[in-house]
């Protein structure tokens, strides 16, 4: 009987000093430190790119800066002597009919991309026929492909 007493007035011991500890102690920190927050630094930065449209290429190269001060003679580049072939390379995955028109489906770069009649693909290819079998994109000299369906076959 003692022992239960005395366990019982260590436990009403323990939860008045739990009790005493949670008044005293400070309010728990908030989420957001507002000490470290810098305000009134200046003008923002300038605008790298807008975040809202993709950007037109994905294998362009980073930019690179050079010092200023004049241009040192560079070894001369010759000029290409044909224009560069068709070098776009996508699947046509099919096509849908929205609101009477045809929208097709391709894949590039791993990314799949909604296209309908004139949108371009890429910089400089543009889409100038959609089928449900396949569709043609024109290159920048005006070379035309046709890529066919790439979807499920039997």
């Amino acid at each position: 009987m003692a022992s239960e007493r005395t366990a019982a007035a260590v436990l009403v011991l323990a939860g008045a000093l739990g009790l005493a500890a949670a008044q005293t102690a400070d309010a728990p920190k908030p989420l957001v430190r507002k000490d470290l927050l810098v305000l009134g630094t200046g003008a923002p930065p300038p605008v790298v790119r807008d975040i809202f449209r993709p950007k037109a290429t994905a294998a362009a190269a980073p930019a690179v800066r050079r010092p200023a001060g004049p241009v040192a003679g560079s070894p001369a580049v010759p000029a290409p002597e044909a224009a560069p072939a068709f070098t776009l390379s996508v699947s046509y995955l099919g096509s849908i009919k929205a609101g009477g028109q045809t929208i097709g489906l391709v894949l590039r770069g791993g990314k799949t991309l909604d296209v309908a009649v004139g949108d371009e693909v890429a910089p400089g290819y543009k889409v100038v026929g959609i089928t449900s079998e396949a569709i043609v994109i024109e290159g920048p000299n005006g070379e035309r492909k046709t890529f066919t369906k790439q979807g499920d076959r039997p």
